[in-house]
């Protein structure tokens, strides 16, 4: 995995929330042609199943079934699309350009779960830097730093039966699409350049991924309201994750 200068930030992951239906919402998505990564436990308390792609990835999150919920953040969030993690590769330089810019953030936050490389045991290890009041009313983003990225990006998970590889864009729904993108600009410090306006929507560019704001005039927060996935081919086929594709678990 390349570096990025800690002031541009690929998109890192999506957390699709599973609460403690991990194991039906990881039926689900093998039932769909997707290889997952097995069930791991973060230090915090939560559990996790990922879907591993090229560049990004889908992070299933939960806990496991009877067991209480120690990560406040996740308590009492809703199953589905969940929250946006940019990646950065320096957590520290992260937080203080966060907080130059006048964001409130937490301090860095160490995070780790078990895992396996080659038959070996290991601990896969993270960096974050999360808000204590979050940016954008009704979306959870936060950064996160890979100090272990080969245990991350195995090459046992990034072949998948549907042969989707690649996440290519993120559609948020939002009542006012101008504040929303203005935000997220100044929330990536990135330049005009990668920001469009289409009739009815505007596009945000990042190295690996775009963000499509559409205009939803009924909603009080913005909120997550689509992924989609694209094959590596000439004539790729596209899949879509959305509110109606999870209520099938």
């Amino acid at each position: 995995m390349s570096s990025v200068h800690p002031t541009e930030y690929l998109f890192d992951h999506l957390v699709i929330i599973g609460r403690d239906s991990l194991d039906a919402l990881g039926e689900l998505f093998q039932s769909e042609g997707f290889h997952l990564s097995p069930l791991a436990h973060h230090n915090l308390g939560s559990s996790n199943r990922l879907i591993m792609l090229d560049t990004s990835y889908i992070e299933l999150l939960g806990w496991e079934k009877g067991k209480q919920v120690q990560r406040a953040e996740i308590a009492n969030q809703a199953i589905g699309l969940d929250a946006l993690v940019f990646r950065t590769d320096d957590a520290n330089a992260c937080y203080e350009q966060l907080k130059s810019l006048g964001f409130s953030v937490n301090p860095v936050q160490e995070l780790s779960r078990a895992g396996e490389f080659m038959g070996h045991k290991v601990l896969v290890e993270f960096k974050t830097v999360r808000f204590s009041e979050q940016p954008i009313p009704g979306l959870r983003i936060y950064f996160c730093e890979h100090l272990t990225p080969k245990y991350v990006w195995q090459e046992q998970w990034l072949n998948h039966a549907n042969f989707m590889n690649s996440l290519k864009e993120i559609i948020i729904a939002s009542s006012d699409i101008n504040n929303t993108a203005a935000s997220l600009m100044s929330l990536l410090n990135l330049d005009p350049k990668h920001c469009r306006e289409d009739r009815d929507s505007i596009r945000i560019t990042l190295p690996n991924i775009e963000l499509c704001l559409q205009t939803q005039h009924t909603l009080e927060d913005a909120q997550i309201i689509g992924a989609r996935l694209e094959q590596d081919s000439a004539d790729p086929v596209d899949f879509t994750i959305d509110q109606h594709f999870l209520t099938h678990f």
